[in-house]
């Protein structure tokens, strides 16, 4: 039985064909490795992009994680990946300066690769929820989701945005390059303080990171003719 199927229109030559959403077996772990190189050489900005090494690739498929793929006629269009980071030094809740037991409970997203000819039908948005589902079927234990996002990636980070997801800090990340690092609590509603939005250039860093050291975070993006503005709020506990 099939995870989620869908139809999709492709772009090369405006068809509409149905695709499958399902797990990525551990035989596929090659053709997996291959969509991810593709997508990557595809990029105009390569930096946009951390793709998972093939240490990380074999931990997910060994048990670490979950890949879901969609796929037409049984060739991949869309993945979608979360790993369980454990102790490992990258785990994101070092980042969020989480205790040890907490970190162990942080859940990554990690990449979100759509096939250029399918892009425009929202698969990056429905494999996430997708996969966010398979993991509450899969196990209760995570209370915190976390992943970091290039502030060039625009489609991601509007993608994490939609999910309700909120950038707590930047850091320079994975060789010395800017990343917001995106967190969810899995186990607890945060609501949005409406009285105080702030809106910043995306490519104001640094005057982002002072507020995001005064207890502001990022809840979404404005895209107008003067350029991409990221809106900052502070978060409360009840409405």
């Amino acid at each position: 039985m099939h995870l989620y199927q869908g139809e999709a229109e492709r772009r090369s030559d405006g068809q509409k064909v149905s695709y499958t959403v399902d797990r990525v077996q551990p035989d596929q772990i090659e053709e997996f490795k291959a969509f991810q190189a593709g997508i990557s050489e595809s990029l105009e900005d390569p930096a946009s992009l951390q793709p998972l090494t093939d240490e990380e690739i074999q931990y997910v498929f060994d048990g670490g994680g979950i890949v879901i793929a969609a796929s037409v006629e049984g060739k991949i269009i869309a993945v979608r990946v979360l790993l369980y980071p454990g102790d490992d030094e990258e785990n994101l809740g070092r980042d969020l300066e989480l205790s040890y037991e907490e970190q162990m409970k942080v859940v990554h997203q990690e990449i979100s690769l759509v096939d250029t000819d399918f892009r425009g039908n929202g698969l990056q948005q429905i494999l996430g929820k997708v996969i966010m589902q398979e993991m509450k079927f899969s196990t209760s234990y995570f209370e915190h989701l976390c992943c970091t996002v290039s502030p060039s990636n625009i489609p991601s980070l509007k993608d994490k945005f939609r999910q309700g997801m909120f950038v707590l800090d930047v850091k320079e990340k994975y060789g010395n390059v800017p990343r917001y690092i995106f967190y969810m609590p899995l186990k607890q509603k945060l609501f949005i303080d409406k009285d105080s939005y702030i809106f910043i250039r995306t490519d104001k860093l640094a005057r982002q990171k002072d507020f995001f050291n005064s207890g502001y975070v990022g809840v979404g993006l404005n895209q107008t003719k003067l350029g991409t503005w990221m809106v900052f709020a502070r978060l409360k506990e009840s409405v």
